[in-house]
This record gives C-alpha cells, sequence and structure tokens, in this order.
C-alpha cells in the first residue's frame, strides 16, 4: 500500500494543484472569453447553414485572419513549429516563455474562423501556468512534470466544464508510472476540481448535454453495427490523417512566405465556408445546431457528406498554413456529422446509435483517447451505460484497425525532438500539432 499522503511534499504537490489548477482555469476562461467576443462581433449571429448559405463577405475575413496570423507569428517570435497540445500532454511541458504570444495567435485564429478548437490554448495556458509555479519554486524534474500535468488537467477541467474527464484525458494521454500513480492521478484531480469550480462559477453553463439526441433502447444487433461503425471511423480518421499531412507538404513546399502561405490558408478556409457554412470555425455551434429537431430535419445525407470532407479539408488547410488551434473539437464535429449522415442514409439505425459511434470512434481514434471519448459521448450526447455500449465496441474496432493495420505509416518521417513510439508521434503531433509547417526564409 502507497504510503504518500505521510509525505509532505505530496501535500506541496496538492497545494500547486490548487494554484497552477486556478490559474490554468483562469486563463482558459480569459481565452474563451476574447474568443467569443471577438467571434460575436465579427460574424453573424443567423447564419444559413444550407449549401451556398455563406456570405462573400466571409472570404475578407478569414483572409484578413490569415494575413494577421502571418505577421503576429513573425513580430512575436512564435516558434515555427511550437509544441501542440497533445504532445504538451504527452511530454508534461510547456514553454511558459512562448505561451502567450502563441496563445494570442490561437485567439486570432479562432475568432478569424479557423476550423480549429479553443484546446491548445486551455492546455498552453495550464502548462504555462505549471512551468511558471516550477520556477519559482525551484521544483524538481518530477515536480515540475506533475505541476504541469495539475495547471492543464486545471485548464481542461474548465474549459470541458468536466473535471473527471479532463482528469482521464490527461491520464489516458500520458499515463502515470504504476508505481507513482496516485501520487500523480491525485494532484491531477485536485488541479482539475478547482479549475472546474473557478470555471463554472463564472460562467455557469456546462458543456454538457449539448450534442443530445433522442434516446434508444439498445439490442444485440446493435453491437454488430457498431463493429461495421467502426471500421468507417477508421476510414474517416484515415482520410483526416492523410489530408493533414498531404496539405502540410503542399503549403510547406510550394509557398515559401508564412504570410502569404497563412493568407491563402485563410481564403482557402472561406472558400469552403461559402460553400459549406457548416465547416466554419471549431464546429460546436454547428454541430450543435445539426443535432437539434430543425437541423436533422433540414440537412439531407447528400449535403452532410459534403461538409465531412469539406471540414476535413477546412482543418488540414488551417493546421497546414499557420493557424493555431486545437484539434479536439473539430474531430468530434466530424465524427458527428458523419453518425448523423448514416443516419439519414439508413433510418433504420437509431440517430443515437450512429451519432454516439462516430462521435466516440473518430476522435478516438485520431486523438488517441478511445476511453476519453468515450466518457465524453456519454456526458454530451446523454445516452445511459448500456445505451454507449456499442460507441465501445466501435472505438475500440476503429483503434485497432488503424493501429493493427498501420494506416498512417505513410508519415513516418517522425520528429526527432520528440520522444515515444514514432507512429504516435506522428500522428499526434505533426498531423494535429502542426506549427508553422516551413521555418521563415527571407521573404522576396
Amino acid at each position: 500500500m502507497e504510503l504518500f499522503a505521510r509525505d509532505r511534499q505530496f501535500w506541496r504537490l496538492v497545494l500547486g494543484a490548487v494554484i497552477v489548477g486556478t490559474a490554468g482555469a483562469g486563463g482558459a476562461l480569459a481565452f474563451t472569453t476574447v474568443v467569443k467576443l471577438g467571434t460575436d462581433l465579427i460574424w453573424p449571429e443567423e447564419i444559413d447553414y444550407q449549401f451556398l448559405g455563406g456570405e462573400v463577405w466571409w472570404l475578407g475575413i478569414t483572409t484578413a485572419a490569415g494575413i494577421v496570423v502571418g505577421l503576429l507569428r513573425r513580430w512575436l517570435s512564435v516558434p515555427d513549429q511550437p509544441a501542440g497540445a497533445l504532445a504538451m500532454i504527452q511530454n508534461a511541458e510547456a514553454d511558459h516563455r512562448t505561451a502567450l504570444q502563441t496563445i494570442a495567435v490561437s485567439a486570432v485564429s479562432l475568432i478569424g474562423g479557423a476550423s480549429l478548437g479553443p484546446f491548445d490554448a486551455g492546455v498552453r495556458s495550464g502548462g504555462a501556468a505549471g512551468g511558471l509555479y516550477s520556477s519559482w519554486r525551484a521544483a524538481s524534474e518530477e515536480e515540475r512534470q506533475i505541476n504541469t500535468m495539475s495547471g492543464i488537467a486545471g485548464s481542461l477541467g474548465g474549459l470541458l466544464t468536466a473535471p473527471f474527464l479532463a482528469t482521464l484525458l490527461v491520464t489516458e494521454l500520458r499515463r502515470p508510472p504504476s508505481d507513482r500513480y496516485y501520487r500523480v492521478l491525485i494532484p491531477n484531480l485536485t488541479g482539475a476540481l478547482f479549475g472546474f469550480f473557478v470555471y463554472f462559477s463564472i460562467v455557469g453553463d456546462t458543456f454538457l448535454g449539448v450534442f443530445s439526441v433522442p434516446g434508444y433502447n439498445v439490442k444485440p444487433w446493435h453491437f454488430a453495427v457498431a463493429v461495421v461503425l467502426g471500421v468507417v471511423a477508421a476510414a474517416v480518421s484515415w482520410l483526416l490523417g492523410m489530408t493533414v499531412t498531404m496539405t502540410h507538404l503542399l503549403a510547406s513546399r510550394y509557398v515559401q512566405n508564412s504570410v502569404l502561405r497563412a493568407g491563402l490558408g485563410g481564403l482557402v478556409v472561406g472558400v469552403i465556408a461559402v460553400f459549406l457554412p457548416l465547416t466554419l470555425a471549431s464546429g460546436k455551434d454547428q454541430l450543435s445546431f445539426a443535432t437539434s429537431d430543425g437541423g436533422v430535419g433540414q440537412l439531407g445525407a447528400g449535403l452532410l457528406i459534403l461538409v465531412v470532407l469539406g471540414k476535413v479539408m477546412a482543418m488540414a488547410v488551417s493546421l497546414a498554413t499557420g493557424f493555431i488551434g486545437g484539434p479536439v473539437m473539430p474531430t468530434l464535429f466530424i465524427g458527428g456529422i458523419t453518425g448523423i449522415a448514416i443516419h439519414l442514409l439508413v433510418p433504420d439505425l437509431p440517430i443515437a446509435l450512429t451519432f454516439s459511434c462516430m462521435l466516440v470512434a473518430v476522435p478516438g481514434t485520431s486523438i488517441r483517447a478511445p476511453f476519453t471519448m468515450l466518457l465524453l459521448a456519454v456526458l454530451t450526447v446523454g445516452v445511459g451505460a448500456a445505451d454507449a455500449s456499442p460507441a465501445g465496441v466501435a472505438v475500440i474496432v476503429a483503434y485497432l484497425v488503424t493501429s493493427g493495420l498501420g494506416l498512417f505509416s505513410i508519415s513516418a518521417s517522425t520528429s526527432s525532438d520528440q520522444p515515444g513510439d514514432a507512429d504516435d508521434i506522428v500522428f499526434r503531433d505533426e498531423l494535429f500539432d502542426i506549427g508553422d509547417p516551413n521555418p521563415d526564409t527571407p521573404d522576396n
């Protein structure tokens, strides 16, 4: 039995978790507030989500946002390839010296309509809080890592308004050593709880139940359907990974000027949004609309398939051309919209079945956090534990197909400065944590 609770150092870690978790959530709250204010100021409140429902003037906003992103990255000396959110969690390390500049660029990216989410800024703010606190205390390397993870858990506990979900996510992406499991887990959970307290006390709203769909009663044959849906999810994840990789290669090879590259990226994102308005921004509000009664009734299967393809491309372009943001919400959107499209194509399949399975399996496979995404589906869709079982089958099948068949081996050129399994690092860091794809060269 571990006797770590008798150790004063452990209680110092818990106290540190309270401090950095609170600070991380404060940073995440400030970020989301700025993004919301900017979004409300620029973008219309009512949007026609049908095909060609966008406005031409959106092109000016997204293009201008890209140019500003490119200039800010240069003026603020944002690293060419800053560590992304998933890499920061995996390595328990966030550079607090460049965090504020990178978060500022991320705010402009999201306000400007990039197909990315706030996850990166949340992780970065919490990790930076942990790093600053550790520097102030001259903490050991082990303490620094725990403080960093506690800060990240705090920011995500607030951002997701679900402290247990945040703790599970950081634990799944960076598993504590078995001999110090609870010594690490308890500070992480403490940070997440205090982060949630700060965020919820001010915002007063949660992320839970935001994608509610009509319930259903699970039947034995639903598990066979879940296996098929898992294979479909694996294919969608493969398509997403391939598109991000190829877009990254093309952007870095043919557009050397970083400002021009970001401006062109914003233009492409804008064009996609004009044709397919559901692809605009992170996808949270758009997915909420799609799951509403009016959304399901208005949107056809063909349109939703186009939206999935458009969102994949918009997310890839955003990542490859210099915008900064997180991958979680866009991949949730891609999975959820795919699930709704499948229900519309095969109406005999309950929407709660197809939606929950794809909402879990696509991001669970892409981000490599299947259990976190399963819990997220239970909390956001509102299905019960039994009804969520097919979603568990789908995410396991998708995960095994992608991992067992090596579908992402095409991107086997890993970043040499990242430790760990090569395939995991490539998928997590290069596909979803791309910074500026090409170090700046003198512009002509």
